[in-house]
C-alpha cells in the first residue's frame, strides 16, 4: 500500500514539476486586459486600507486603486499543498519589500484567494501569519478570467496612473524571496 501511494505521489510531483518547468515566462499570453478588470472586495482594516493607500470607503476595489508603482499578486488557494509550503517565502518576500528603502511604498504585494471564499482566506492568513493583504475570489471570477493559471502564480504589474501592464509572471513556487524580488525588479525596469 504505502509502495503505491509513493508511486502516485511521484507520478503527480513530476507532472506537476513538468508543467511548471515547461511554463516559459517570456511567451506568456497578454493578461494586462484581464487584470485591470480585476475587483475585490473592499478591505475592513484600516491599517490595509492604508497600506494600499486606497482612499474610498465603499464599493470594491480595483488593481488600479493601489497606490504603488509597482504591485505583485500572489495567486494561491487555501486548499493548494505548494500555497501552504511557500507561505513562509511569501511572507519573507513581504519583508524584503517593506524593509527596502527603495521599494517600500512603491511596491505593493497582495494575494488573492482564487475560489476561496471570505472565511478561507481568513483562515488561511491566520494559520500561515501572512502580514500581506489578501483578498477573497469566492465566485471564482479572477481566477476565470486568468485562464490557463495554476496556484500558486505570481504576476509583476507596473502602474502608471490608472493603466495596469502586465511585465513579469510565474507559475508555481520560488526559492529564495530576495531573488525573486530582484528578477521582478529587473524584468520590471524599474529604476529602484
Amino acid at each position: 500500500m504505502l509502495k503505491k501511494i509513493s508511486c502516485s505521489s511521484i507520478i503527480v510531483l513530476l507532472s506537476v514539476t513538468f508543467l511548471w518547468a515547461g511554463y516559459d515566462p517570456e511567451q506568456i499570453q497578454d493578461y494586462s486586459k484581464a487584470i485591470t478588470q480585476v475587483k475585490l472586495s473592499m478591505p475592513d482594516d484600516p491599517d490595509v486600507k492604508a497600506y494600499l493607500g486606497i482612499k474610498q470607503k465603499s464599493g470594491q476595489v480595483m488593481l488600479s486603486d493601489i497606490d504603488g508603482e509597482i504591485i505583485i499578486i500572489e495567486i494561491f488557494s487555501m486548499y493548494c499543498p505548494y500555497c501552504q509550503r511557500h507561505a513562509p517565502t511569501a511572507n519573507k518576500l513581504y519583508q524584503a519589500i517593506e524593509e527596502g528603502k527603495e521599494t517600500r511604498g512603491k511596491i505593493k504585494l497582495v494575494g488573492i484567494g482564487v475560489g476561496n471564499s471570505p472565511y478561507e482566506v481568513k483562515f488561511f492568513k491566520k494559520k500561515y501569519g501572512v502580514p500581506f493583504p489578501l483578498f477573497d475570489d469566492a465566485n471564482s471570477a479572477v481566477l476565470n478570467s486568468l485562464q490557463g493559471i495554476r496556484t500558486p502564480t505570481y504576476f509583476g504589474i507596473r502602474k502608471n496612473g490608472k493603466t495596469l501592464s502586465v511585465f513579469f509572471t510565474q507559475q508555481g513556487p520560488y526559492d529564495d524571496a530576495q531573488t525573486f524580488l530582484q528578477t521582478v525588479l529587473k524584468k520590471s525596469g524599474s529604476p529602484f
